[in-house]
């Protein structure tokens, strides 16, 4: 699939000719714009980005059109209070009178200012939207096992690349996997440490692994909590799912918060022999990963994402 269609570029370009001509990214001139001027550029540049949003444009570009739509909200939201304003002045004002007197006008010029930053942030991203050739994306036209094993099976796929040749593209089908973040009643976060071959080493990780055939996410993810550490799930929440590698294999990885943990049953593989639990302040977990004590992937995003949670909870 590609991320820019010709509808997109369209709208994308469409969007930067008016940026580009109207305030506040084209220079403003010298005599201050009146109240229903502002209004209207705002209006017209909400227009152009709502269609850019319907040409249903890839994850960072949709979000950078939202954030120019939100600021720009904030300049529209006055309009409104600005008409009844002027519906409520005497009639001699329809003859002599000023936009420029609305109480609010210093409020709108303040907001109409705000969407500097992110208007222009938007305009770059249209830009390159704009510009981009418009292809297909990648396309399978066969694949074939080269390997088959009990913990991944290798794939060889003919595909055709997204500038248009053909090529070779080997990736690994293995099983989707759980990373747990299980936090006790005194706030502390479950922590395991123990031999991986790959990296000749030990490497600290919380607690999970792979999913069965046919297992639901939830069920996996209190199965892998109680055979490492011990204790169950009273309560799974969902933090979200990553890729830990894309270019490799399409496994996802569930990232999930446990707590109201209970005793359960200690269940480890041969694998997890030298397995170890340590208990740690959430706090100071968020700080392993910073200095890089905590490297796997998974785990890393699974407890900033049950940082972020927690932290939104306690507002």
């Amino acid at each position: 699939m590609s991320w820019t269609s010709d509808a997109l570029r369209q709208a994308a370009w469409s969007a930067c000719v008016e940026m580009a001509t109207r305030p506040p990214i084209a220079p403003r001139s010298e005599a201050a714009d009146p109240p229903g001027q502002i209004f209207h550029d705002a209006l017209t540049l909400a227009e152009r980005l709502k269609a850019v949003a319907a040409a249903e444009p890839p994850v960072l570009l949709a979000r950078t059109v939202d954030q120019a739509l939100e600021q720009l909200a904030l300049v529209l939201n006055l309009a409104e209070q600005f008409e009844r304003w002027q519906t409520g002045q005497p009639t001699a004002y329809a003859v002599g009178g000023s936009d420029f007197t609305w109480p609010l006008y210093p409020e709108l010029v303040q907001a109409a200012d705000a969407t500097l930053p992110v208007l222009h942030r938007a305009y770059a991203a249209l830009e390159e939207a704009a510009r981009t050739e418009a292809g297909s994306g990648w396309q399978s036209l066969g694949s074939e096992v080269l390997f088959r094993g009990p913990r991944l099976t290798l794939h060889r796929d003919r595909v055709i690349e997204p500038h248009g040749r053909p090529g070779v593209y080997d990736h690994i089908d293995v099983r989707d996997a759980v990373r747990i973040v299980a936090l006790n009643a005194l706030g502390e976060v479950a922590l395991v440490e123990d031999d991986f071959y790959l990296q000749d080493g030990r490497l600290v990780h919380v607690p999970g692994g792979g999913m069965e055939p046919g297992e639901e996410v939830d069920v996996a993810a209190g199965r892998e909590l109680e055979e490492e550490t011990g204790w169950r799930a009273g309560q799974l929440r969902r933090l979200g799912a990553i890729y830990p590698l894309p270019s490799s294999t399409r496994a996802v990885t569930h990232l999930l918060l446990a707590t109201d943990l209970k005793r359960g049953r200690l269940h480890r593989d041969g694998t997890e022999a030298g397995m170890t639990v340590h208990w740690e302040p959430l706090a100071g977990a968020v700080e392993l990963v910073a200095t890089g004590a905590i490297r796997e992937a998974g785990s890393v995003a699974a407890i900033l994402l049950a940082d972020r949670s927690l932290q939104r909870d306690a507002v």
